[in-house]
């Protein structure tokens, strides 16, 4: 019974190890073709503390990279993390033409900001 016992945990034991490794294996592709992507499309030297000029819905918004890209896998992280640089719209001044509702957008840079320099919860 032991011997059985041992012999079930074993065989879990190598199938997690080839899930990990499954995910591991997957993880670097995604990593790869992250770095691909930034490579293709201009990202290349972004840093976290560059200074955006935006163009938002007609008015001017001057916002770090830090703070647009705090929350991972958001849309705004995607965006300007650097992936897309080259992608990104322009109007006539190079500045990144987002055609959202300037006031909204600016509530969500200030929510950024804030989350940014508050203290974490824990």
């Amino acid at each position: 019974e032991t011997d059985e016992y041992f012999q079930k945990l074993d065989s879990l034991r190598q199938q997690l190890r080839q899930r990990w490794q499954a995910l591991e294996t997957r993880r670097k592709a995604l990593d790869e073709k992250r770095a691909a992507l930034a490579r293709e499309n201009g990202g290349s030297d972004v840093k976290p503390s560059d200074k955006l000029k935006l163009n938002v819905g007609g008015q001017r918004v001057v916002v770090t990279r830090k703070a647009l890209t705090l929350f991972p896998g958001t849309r705004l992280e995607a965006l300007f993390s650097g992936r897309w640089e080259s992608k990104l719209q322009r109007d006539c001044r190079k500045r990144i033409f987002l055609d959202v509702n300037p006031t909204c957008f600016k509530k969500i840079v200030d929510y950024h900001n804030t989350a940014r320099i508050a203290p974490q919860d824990k």
